[in-house]
């Protein structure tokens, strides 16, 4: 649809040539804060050793997420963020109150992006964290946050984009949340730093 002429017939002044200036360079982020529901060292540990054999079984070979790494992100908090906005997300988290939950995987699939994340999904046996998560959305969202309307709770295996697998049942696996954590990620080092937990109660 064309602009409407809002001069009505006086003629639109000649285009000036466009000048090239040269555009000025993004570095890209260094970290990203996100609140996340890890599992236990134990329970780190079976998932992993659960993920080598479903990986392969279904000829997932890129990448790799260690065990000290699984988890479920929760929301995120942003990227090369400030303190004064870290310290706003911590006060909105201190605010939730949420009893312990389970989480239950029953299927997996490869996600669209570009890097080919293969990830651990479920239904009902998520509902637990898909209440908390929207329970911390709101309180981040008193406190000036914009969380995202739409949420898929997943837990990333591993990535290879050369290779995708559709949406597969699986045998169902999972594991007992008892609080969360908010966590700094260190991009393109592999490292997950836990700056805080909270627990859940009951």
């Amino acid at each position: 649809m064309a602009e409407q002429d809002l001069f009505g017939e006086v003629p639109a002044p000649a285009a000036r040539p466009r000048q090239s200036r040269p555009r000025p360079s993004v570095a890209p982020p260094q970290h990203t804060w996100f609140f996340a529901l890890r599992p236990a060292v134990a329970d780190a540990v079976r998932l992993d050793a659960f993920a080598e054999k479903l990986l392969a079984l279904h000829g997932v070979t890129g990448k790799r997420v260690g065990p000290e790494r699984l988890h479920i992100t929760l929301e995120l908090v942003g990227h090369d963020s400030d303190e004064r906005v870290v310290e706003a997300a911590c006060r909105a988290a201190d605010a939730v109150r949420f009893a312990a939950i389970d989480a239950r995987f029953d299927a997996a699939m490869t996600f669209s992006a570009p890097s080919g994340p293969f990830v651990l999904l479920g239904g009902k046996g998520l509902d637990g964290v898909r209440e908390l998560r929207t329970a911390l959305g709101c309180a981040m969202a008193e406190h000036g946050f914009t969380p995202q309307r739409s949420y898929e709770p997943h837990m990333t295996l591993g990535y290879d984009p050369r290779h995708r697998v559709e949406r597969i049942a699986i045998d169902p696996i999972g594991f007992r949340i008892a609080e969360f954590a908010l966590v700094k990620s260190h991009i393109g080092l592999s490292r997950h730093e836990v700056l805080r937990v909270w627990p859940l109660g009951g």
